[in-house]
C-alpha cells in the first residue's frame, strides 16, 4: 500500500492531484470541526435514519426521530425518511453502537468522519473521471481535482452527516466508466459495471438515480451507433438496455415502491407538510426560471455560506461574488473561443459563391501544452474500419462524450427548477450529482490563462473559505445547542488554508506555459 503511493506521488502531475485530496480532507475536516453537532436542521434526520437502520428499522416520516439527543436542533419529522439508505447502511455500524452507549455527539461525529474520507475519495474519482472525458495529455482533469477539493459543497458534504457525497461518488464514477465504454464501445465488462453502478445510485439518492439514467441511455446510443457502422456488436448494447433497468429493480424498486405506499408518489415528498410548516411556497415554474437567486445560489458549489438563504449581508454579498468570480466567469472564459467563431459568422454573413477556406492547421493539445508551430490536419482515413474494431473512435464517439456531461447537467438543473417550484429548496449541494460537469466548466475556463486565472480563482476561493470559517468560530452556540472545539477547528483551518495554497501551487507548476 505505501509502495503504491510512493509511485502514484512520484510523477509530479500525480503528485499535484495528491495535494488536491489532502486539501480536501483538511477542508471537510474543517467543517467536521466547525459545524457543532446537530447544529442543522438535516444533520438530526440523517444521523436518526442511520441509528434506525441499525436497529433493523427504516424510518417513516410521521413517525419522527428516534435518535433525540437534548444538545441538537430536532426536526419535528423525519424528513430524510423518502431517500434510499445506502449511505445509512454505510455509517450505522459507527452511528448505532455509540448512540447505543449514551454518546450522541461522537456517533454524529464518526458519520462525518466518514464523509470527510468520502471527499478525499471523490476529488480522486473526479480527476479519474475527467481523465477518461477528456482527451489523453489534457491538464483539465487535474484542474478538475483543484476545483473540487476547493469546492466549498463538497466540503460541506464532507464535513457533515449528510447522504450526498455518497449520491456524487457514484454518479461521478458512472461519468468516467460511461465515458470510457462511449470511446471503446460497451464491451461485457463495462455494461455489467454500468448496470451494479446503475443500481448503487438509485440506493444513494433519486436525483443520482435520474443522471444514472442519462449516462446510461448515451452508452446505449454510443452503442447502438457503433453497432449500425460495424465497429461493435449488439449483445452488449442490448444487454445494457434491458440489463441496467433489471438492475435498478432489482436493487432499488422495493424502495421506491414504499415510497409511493407511504406517500403517493416515487420521491417520497411532503409538499403539503412543507407549505404548511416551514417557509416554502408554490410558484410557476417561470418565475423560478426568471428568478436571479435560484441561478447565483443553485449552481455555486464554491460558496462558503451556501447552506444558509442569503438573507444577510454578509451571506448576500459573498454569494454574490462567489457566483461571479469562481463560477460564470470561469465558464464564459470558456464558451468564448466556441461562441466567438459562430458569432462573426453571424454577423458577417455567408457571402453567395465565396470559396471555402483552405483547412485551418490544428493545434493539438499534449498535457496542455501548444507546440510552437502548428501541425496540419491529417486527412480521415478512407479505407473502411474492420467490424469488430471496437476501440476505434469515431466524431460521433467524441461528440456523444462531449454532450454527455452537459445533457446531465440539463436534465438535474430542470428536476431541480420543477423541485423548487413545487416548494423545494434551492441548495448548492443539490447539484453534487453532476458537480463533475461543472467542475470541467470551470477548469476549461481556468486553462485558457492557467498561470494567472488559477492562482486569482484560488485566491478568492480561499478568501471566501477564511471569511467563513472566521464568522463561524466567532459566532457564540446558540442557547441549549452543542458548540464546537473552536480551537481544535482553528488549528485544522489553518492546516486547511496552507493545504489549500500548496494545492493550487502544485497543479499550477505541472501546466507548461504557452510558448510565446
Amino acid at each position: 500500500m505505501t509502495g503504491a503511493l510512493a509511485r502514484f506521488l512520484a510523477d509530479p502531475r500525480r503528485a499535484a492531484v495528491g495535494a488536491a485530496v489532502l486539501a480536501a480532507l483538511l477542508l471537510s475536516g474543517t467543517v467536521l470541526l466547525t459545524d457543532p453537532p446537530y447544529v442543522t436542521g438535516d444533520e438530526p434526520p440523517h444521523t436518526d435514519y442511520a441509528y434506525q437502520v441499525w436497529h433493523g428499522e427504516l424510518p417513516v416520516f410521521e413517525e419522527g426521530l428516534e435518535l433525540r439527543p437534548d444538545g441538537a436542533r430536532l426536526a419535528p419529522v423525519q424528513w430524510t425518511a423518502q431517500h434510499p439508505p445506502l449511505y445509512y447502511v454505510l455509517v450505522a455500524p459507527f452511528v448505532g453502537p455509540l448512540a447505543d452507549a449514551g454518546h450522541p455527539v461522537a456517533a454524529v461525529y464518526a458519520a462525518r468522519a466518514v464523509n470527510t474520507l468520502l471527499a478525499g475519495l471523490f476529488v480522486l474519482v473526479a480527476w479519474w473521471s475527467a481523465g477518461r472525458i477528456c482527451h489523453p495529455g489534457s491538464v483539465l482533469p487535474r484542474l478538475v481535482a483543484l476545483v473540487a477539493a476547493l469546492a466549498a459543497a463538497v466540503a460541506h458534504a464532507g464535513g457533515n452527516a449528510f447522504n450526498d457525497l455518497v449520491a456524487a461518488l457514484c454518479v461521478t464514477t458512472m461519468f468516467g466508466v460511461g465515458a470510457t465504454a462511449i470511446r471503446r464501445g460497451p464491451g461485457t465488462r463495462l455494461v455489467v459495471l454500468l448496470c451494479l453502478l446503475a443500481a448503487v445510485c438509485s440506493l444513494s439518492r433519486l436525483s443520482a438515480a435520474i443522471i444514472a439514467t442519462v449516462i446510461t441511455a448515451f452508452v446505449v446510443l454510443a452503442g447502438s451507433v457503433r453497432a449500425a457502422q460495424g465497429r461493435g456488436r449488439w449483445a452488449p448494447v442490448v444487454g445494457l438496455a434491458v440489463g441496467a433497468p433489471a438492475t435498478v429493480l432489482a436493487a432499488a424498486g422495493w424502495f421506491y415502491a414504499r415510497n409511493l405506499a407511504l406517500t403517493g408518489n416515487i420521491q417520497g415528498s411532503h409538499f403539503d407538510w412543507a407549505l404548511a410548516n416551514q417557509v416554502r411556497e408554490v410558484r410557476p415554474v417561470w418565475e423560478v426560471v426568471l428568478d436571479p437567486v435560484i441561478w447565483a445560489r443553485l449552481p455555486d458549489l464554491f460558496w462558503w455560506a451556501g447552506r444558509v438563504p442569503p438573507a444577510t449581508p454578509y451571506s448576500a454579498t459573498t454569494l454574490t461574488l462567489t457566483t461571479l468570480l469562481l463560477l460564470w466567469t470561469p465558464l464564459v472564459i470558456a464558451l468564448l473561443p466556441h461562441v466567438a467563431p459562430v458569432l462573426r459568422r453571424l454577423r458577417g454573413g455567408a457571402l453567395a459563391g465565396r470559396t471555402a477556406p483552405a483547412p485551418r492547421a490544428v493545434l493539438p493539445e499534449v498535457d496542455g501544452a501548444v507546440p510552437a508551430h502548428p501541425v496540419p490536419a491529417r486527412p480521415a482515413p478512407t479505407h473502411p474500419v474492420p467490424a469488430g474494431a471496437a476501440d476505434v473512435e469515431r466524431p460521433v464517439d467524441r461528440l456523444l462524450v462531449t454532450l454527455l456531461p452537459w445533457a446531465a447537467v440539463a436534465v438535474s438543473v430542470s428536476v431541480q427548477v420543477l423541485y423548487t417550484a413545487a416548494s423545494g429548496g434551492a441548495y448548492p449541494r443539490y447539484l453534487l450529482p453532476v458537480a463533475l460537469p461543472v467542475f470541467l466548466g470551470v477548469a476549461a475556463g481556468l486553462a485558457r490563462h492557467p498561470q494567472v486565472l488559477v492562482p486569482l480563482w484560488g485566491v478568492v476561493a480561499t478568501a471566501d473559505l477564511v471569511s467563513w470559517l472566521v464568522a463561524e468560530l466567532t459566532t457564540p452556540p446558540r442557547p441549549g445547542l452543542y458548540g464546537e472545539p473552536t480551537a481544535l477547528a482553528a488549528v485544522v483551518g489553518g492546516l486547511a488554508v496552507c493545504a489549500s495554497v500548496v494545492a493550487i501551487r502544485a497543479v499550477v507548476r505541472t501546466i507548461p506555459r504557452t510558448p510565446g
